[in-house]
């Protein structure tokens, strides 16, 4: 489309309500209207009624301590309505709780989005203590396990965009630390570590593969060792393979090799 189509079918309005999604879901802190006029280049006047509209419909909320706004969780809502989510959480569920049950630790769902991974579902462990992520928790793909083997099992491809996107965005990303700790993952089939964020947590994550061949989610086990643990840290990394594999065979589609791809 050359530049004179796109004028003619420009959307200033869109343009702007779009610009303040964006601007927020990047944002790890509530940001004021002026603080977004500052950084989308516009007059507080040119964005406020698009904030009350955003906020009417729930796309955004205000953090009543700071009367910043931040990202709501309505485009969330939205994105587990599609078809190729629906599925993917209906069939992983029943796998989710299995794995939750039998070694009574918590366990959830991600998959990736940008340069972040997100939880888009879970099941708290079923005794009196755990250790669980929310519903639409968010991090970088270098700084989680889950990241780390979506990005193992993506293609080629895509895995090479997403490390040109952390390196455009993050001045602090690691490629070669990344890189190889990637490919460490690819081999072995799955990722095991020290979580980066809670310490006494060991994060443990495998791929479920879709129809392409390529990850399409991560089952993960933030696993808390406790005294009289029934279920140790190998037979947790087992199940979570297994019950990942199980879900991968379930879309119709076996695991790849993990040295291949």
């Amino acid at each position: 489309m050359n530049e004179p189509t796109k004028k003619k079918y420009s959307a200033p309005a869109l343009d702007k309500g779009l610009d303040i999604l964006e601007l927020l879901s990047e944002s790890r802190q509530p940001l004021t209207m002026g603080q977004i006029a500052e950084h989308l280049n516009r007059s507080k006047g040119e964005i406020f009624r698009m904030l009350v509209a955003l906020e009417q419909r729930r796309y955004i909320l205000r953090d009543e301590a700071t009367d910043g706004f931040l990202i709501g969780n309505r485009l969330f809502e939205m994105a587990m309505k599609t078809a190729p989510t629906r599925d993917l959480v209906a069939t992983a569920m029943p796998h989710i709780s299995a794995v939750a049950h039998a070694i009574d630790q918590s366990c959830h769902l991600t998959v990736l989005s940008n340069t972040e991974i997100v939880v888009i579902a879970r099941v708290e462990a079923p005794g009196e203590l755990g250790f669980a992520v929310r519903l639409g928790y968010h991090r970088r793909v270098d700084q989680s396990t889950s990241g780390r083997v979506l990005a193992a099992f993506a293609s080629p491809a895509d895995r090479q965009r997403l490390i040109a996107e952390m390196e455009a965005r993050y001045p602090d990303f690691d490629r070669a630390d990344f890189e190889t700790r990637v490919e460490r993952v690819r081999k072995q089939g799955y990722e095991k570590g020290p979580s980066n964020t809670v310490a006494g947590v060991t994060d443990m994550g495998a791929p479920i593969i879709g129809e392409t061949g390529w990850a399409v989610g991560s089952l993960v086990v933030p696993f808390i060792l406790r005294d009289g643990e029934h279920a140790g840290l190998d037979d947790a990394v087992a199940m979570v393979v297994r019950e990942a594999a199980s879900i991968s065979e379930e879309l119709a589609v076996g695991m790849p090799n993990a040295t291949t791809g």
